[in-house]
């Protein structure tokens, strides 16, 4: 827990450089960083979610409807980049990431009570068969989706078939271990092991460089003899034992070095091969939702919102009409003319920087950012 705890203090001081990034270079739209601004800019701003806060999100779509705005579904955003519709008042675009529990259990019933719509990126690898009692942070059931999706409260689209990381070069970073950190298990990059695509990574596994499948690199296969000699010295130690050392890293780390010493480097994927795996990711996510679902699957949102422009050409060879990222540096908002394939979002935290009343300075927002991440264990 403790590591956690660390994990996540580290986590929030590397985004700080981060977020002073896309502010210099004019990545988040004029709203957030004009005060003077009465209205929203002939403009929709997309709004990212992940997991769902009760008291936050009521504060959030309370701030909405006071001020008038309205939450538009996906075929009203797209028609208005399109230039095909004009909207009557100021409108937003609501996203959630993942398929947290929370959005049954939090989001659903606020965004029925407030008459609001929402846009679900699902990975359907990780949706469970029956809704199952949430310990902390779960996973939706299919049940629970389609309830949500009939009601209109919710469109469901591809958030990518396993949401994967993948290693990227041959340089260590950590090993596997208890505290590692793994947001509903999706944090660990995948690999082949004992003849499976898996992320259920044993301790000790050696963790190198690694980025998300869909960003566009090309995949780095570690040695599965120099990981086996990992893994196997971790068991001889005594298993999970190991981790209450202080120097287990510099133990491991020795045992790798020695095991390197012995064993040649891994090779990379060929740019045919990685085609291949990113367009059976996009295919099985978008087949297995619209079987779900019962209804085509046309928009996919990338996951750590880390696309590439190889990965926007295989999405629409198979029928994907939009990409969402994160801010980019191509465009800061959304507006008529723009392209569906780069739409930027922004972090739910600048939701109430939208002009109106109640709206809170930009010190507030960054104070409110840090006391709940000093409160919560969540690293996204």
């Amino acid at each position: 827990m403790l590591n956690q705890v660390t994990q996540k203090i580290k986590k929030g001081f590397q985004e700080v450089p981060i977020e002073i990034g896309r502010f210099v270079s004019h990545q988040y739209p004029d709203f957030i960083t004009n005060n003077q601004l009465e209205r929203l800019q002939d403009e929709v701003p997309v709004f990212m979610f992940h997991t769902i806060y009760p008291n936050l999100f009521k504060q959030q779509l309370e701030y909405l409807k006071i001020n008038q705005y309205q939450t538009l579904d996906l075929k009203t955003f797209i028609a208005f980049l399109k230039g095909e519709v004009e909207l009557k008042q100021p409108s937003v675009l609501i996203t959630v990431d993942d398929g947290e529990k929370s959005w049954y259990e939090v989001a659903y019933p606020l965004l029925k009570e407030y008459g609001f719509h929402a846009v679900g990126f699902l990975v359907p690898f990780y949706i469970k068969e029956k809704p199952e009692p949430a310990q902390g942070k779960g996973w939706l059931s299919w049940p629970e989706v389609i309830e949500m999706e009939k009601n209109g409260v919710f469109e469901f689209e591809s958030h990518s078939y396993y949401h994967g990381k993948i290693f990227t070069e041959p340089k260590v970073i950590d090993f596997f271990n208890p505290d590692y950190p793994n947001s509903l298990g999706m944090q660990t990059p995948w690999i082949n092991y004992q003849g499976s695509y898996t992320n259920q990574l044993p301790l000790g596994t050696p963790i190198y460089e690694n980025v998300a499948r869909l960003k566009g690199k090309r995949r780095y296969f570690d040695p599965p003899e120099i990981r086996e000699t990992c893994i196997n010295w971790v068991k001889d130690q005594g298993g999970v034992e190991v981790f209450k050392r202080s120097n287990w890293r510099q133990q491991l780390q020795r045992v790798y070095q020695e095991a390197q010493e012995q064993n040649e480097l891994a090779d990379y994927e060929s740019e045919q091969e990685q085609k291949e795996q990113i367009l059976l990711d996009l295919g099985q996510a978008k087949n297995h939702l619209s079987e779900r679902l019962n209804k085509p699957i046309e928009h996919l949102c990338y996951p750590w919102g880390q696309g590439s422009e190889l990965s926007v050409k295989l999405s629409q060879e198979i029928g994907y009409i939009s990409n969402f990222w994160d801010s980019i540096p191509q465009r800061s908002t959304n507006q008529k003319g723009d392209s569906p394939l780069y739409t930027p979002r922004i972090k739910d935290d600048y939701l109430m920087r939208l002009p109106g009343a109640g709206r809170k300075p930009l010190w507030k927002i960054f104070k409110d950012k840090l006391n709940r991440r000093a409160k919560t264990i969540d690293l996204y």
